[in-house]
């Protein structure tokens, strides 16, 4: 509850009087020894003292100084010693740091401190709407609040967000836009910043750098599909000399009135203030070197195989990102950032003008940009060089000896757009706290969604044993109608499925194993590990744990555990087994808030039905790692990574078997299955009858 308070119309002072008392009495340096490092608090005072981002201001973490200074606060909150302090060092920095600045140090903190990790956070577009909601929309929203608010009646309102198509990419609105998308990347982004150095704060990310290329290469297969179901052609990678064609007007304006810059067609990127065009062909030319050579060289000149060691892909993947673990980040720079900064400030590249940061330059917006998708195909150019030179699987190390994928059947797959709502109140400026029960004022958008669908797999097998399911939907035609082969649209399958497949699943066994003979394996789409659950909206979730806590009802942390029960569970195994708490607690978390969207797991389709492929491989489950309650720790894994300590449940590569070339005469084997299947795309009352 007291986090949930903490993140309440961060955009004002804080509304709550206990948590206003605490940060007012709250000396950090006279609480120097609260926390585990001391250079970290005396280093955190000097440079506030000195002056941090105002309040009011837009916060960006491409902006240097801004992100020196966020991480300066986010060491002061991961040095705390317990959550005592780090709950009242969060007090103290409610009113006193920039309200950005603040929700990215106190969320990216929630993630990575182990205390906070089961914290059920708001979602992010009703904890700032100004960076998910279009300005003429919280405009609306602002007048009438003002009109209504000074009466006692209770002001409920919605405002629907109009949609136009003004030129093809804005048919596009309805995936790029939708705010369970944009909050997806928040938070990957957040779980995984950039300047987060896992020696320096003693965490480890298994594949880092693969996820991140796998996440964004899955993203922009994605988007490749939604634009085949508009009948528009791929995008084509961003070029320094030619004109970017794609202009954009992200219609989105900051707490404090300013626009978020607006993009005109046909504009050249020019330097910047920050670098100029020739560094970043540098930096270019360094990893194109790296991948000619077939090695990465450290800061210490020792080189690093990119294709005799196993983690070559990882060093790519963070090579291009420019992690503070990439190999050398001096040297190879940061081809990711580097971009999206080069077009984010294209409009005003010298600052002459004093716009506020673009687009590009946040995490909850820059999927918004068709710019963005036009970047990362130049930067997955570069990476298809890297795969293109690894060699092709061989019918062995595709194969699953004594396993057969018989058949599978899915079900009709249809897709329609609904109505979305959401809460604009922490948009809205209240004098007291009373103010905030008496509105409810919300934005309605239309989003795309799909019926709930379920597939049946039939394996047959020779003998029990562990397997791994993989699931993924590829085009079957390109937008003429003219089917493709295989090896030239493997790069556009994406994942929507990955799981280790449990038989006997009850109270007192787990089994991981199909057993010999014929298996049907059911699957709905719901339980997709690419997903996440839909967020419970603000208001929503402050009543569910406030009844809970007054016992009126009970909360659930998951679709299948009760948190009170399993609290009271814990807290007992606590008392009179502290080993074995620490073990299963460690076994059981999980991240609960990245994940893909589920109402975008099948592209839109047509209205007469479209063509997909839909491909099924089963593979040996080989363990990675000792936990395995695998149902809550791997939760979403596949686009978000299993986080800190962890390793994959997986020996293969991201995308296997379609991150490398394929040879038609080698792939095909019994433990693989591909069937055509159709979406259909209708209007939201036609669902319901033609599913009954």
């Amino acid at each position: 509850m007291n986090y949930l308070k903490l993140f309440h119309r961060i955009q004002q002072h804080n509304l709550f009087q206990d948590q206003v008392d605490i940060g007012d009495h709250y000396d950090i340096e006279a609480n120097i020894g609260h926390y585990k490092y001391p250079h970290v608090v005396k280093n955190f005072t000097v440079h506030y003292k000195k002056g941090f981002l105002p309040r009011g201001q837009p916060f960006s973490v491409y902006n240097e100084k801004h992100r020196e200074q966020a991480i300066k606060l986010f060491e002061l909150y991961l040095a705390a010693n317990d959550h005592d302090t780090f709950y009242k060092t969060a007090c103290w920095a409610r009113d006193r740091v920039n309200e950005g600045m603040f929700m990215y140090d106190l969320t990216v903190a929630a993630f990575h401190r182990e205390d906070t990790k089961d914290f059920v956070l708001p979602p992010p577009y009703e904890i700032d709407p100004y960076l998910f909601t279009e300005d003429y929309v919280l405009q609306q929203a602002y007048k009438y609040w003002t009109k209504e608010s000074g009466t006692d009646k209770h002001v409920e309102h919605v405002i629907p967000v109009n949609f136009t198509a003004r030129n093809q990419e804005n048919l596009l609105a309805y995936f790029r836009e939708d705010v369970d998308l944009n909050a997806f990347n928040m938070y990957f982004r957040y779980i995984y910043p950039t300047w987060f150095n896992t020696t320096l704060y003693g965490k480890s990310f298994d594949r880092r750098g693969e996820q991140f290329y796998y996440t964004y290469h899955q993203i922009y297969a994605l988007y490749f599909l939604e634009r085949l179901s508009n009948s528009l052609p791929d995008v084509k990678h961003f070029q320094y000399s030619k004109p970017l064609k794609t202009g954009y007007n992200p219609h989105l304006r900051y707490q404090n009135g300013e626009e978020m810059p607006a993009r005109p067609s046909n504009m050249y990127p020019t330097d910047i203030d920050l670098f100029y065009i020739d560094d970043i062909k540098n930096y270019e030319s360094s990893v194109e070197q790296a991948l000619s050579f077939g090695f990465v060289f450290d800061e210490h000149i020792t080189p690093r195989s990119l294709f005799h060691d196993k983690h070559g892909m990882d060093y790519i993947g963070e090579m291009i990102e420019g992690t503070s673990n990439s190999q050398h980040q001096l040297y190879y720079g940061s081809l990711f950032h580097f971009y999206c900064l080069l077009v984010g400030r294209i409009v005003d590249p010298y600052h002459k003008n004093g716009l506020a940061p673009s687009a590009l330059e946040h995490s909850q917006t820059a999927l918004r940009d068709p710019a963005f998708y036009q970047l990362w195909k130049r930067i997955d150019h570069i990476d298809q060089k890297y795969k293109d030179r690894l060699p092709r699987y061989t019918h062995d190390e595709l194969s699953f000896p004594g396993v057969k994928v018989e058949n599978v059947d899915v079900d009709k797959l249809y897709t329609y757009f609904e109505n979305f709502e959401y809460s604009l109140d922490n948009a809205m400026y209240f004098g007291k706290l009373e103010d905030y029960m008496k509105a409810n004022i919300r934005a309605r958008k239309y989003r795309l969604n799909h019926k709930p669908f379920t597939y049946n797999i039939e394996v047959s097998s020779d003998k029990a044993q562990d397997v791994y399911v993989r699931i993924f939907l590829g085009p079957k035609y390109d937008i003429l109608g003219n089917e493709l082969e295989l090896n030239d649209r493997r790069q556009y399958f994406v994942e929507m499925d990955r799981f280790i497949y449990k038989v006997d699943v009850n109270e007192i066994s787990l089994n991981f194993s199909v057993k010999a003979g014929k298996t049907v394996i059911e699957r709905k789409s719901h339980d997709s590990s690419i997903i996440s659950d839909s967020h419970d909206s603000f208001r929503i979730l402050l009543k569910k744990v406030t009844d809970g806590l007054q016992g009126k009802d009970q909360y659930y942390i998951d679709r299948t555990i009760n948190v009170f029960n399993f609290t009271f569970f814990l807290y007992l195994m606590f008392l009179y087994d502290n080993h074995l708490y620490r073990k299963f607690f460690t076994h059981f978390q999980s991240h609960k808030y990245c994940g893909y969207p589920e109402n975008l797991l099948l592209p839109k389709g047509k209205k007469g039905g479209q063509t997909f492929t839909f491909y099924v491989i089963v593979t040996p489950y080989v363990k990675q790692d000792e936990h395995d309650f695998e149902p809550y720790h791997y939760k979403a894994f596949s686009y978000c990574g299993v986080g800190h300590g962890r390793k994959y449940p997986d020996d293969k590569p991201l995308g296997f078997p379609f991150d490398r070339k394929i040879h038609d005469y080698d792939f095909y084997t019994p433990n693989m299955y591909i069937k055509d299947v159709v979406i259909f795309h209708e209007k939201y009352d036609e669902i319901h009858d033609v599913t009954h």
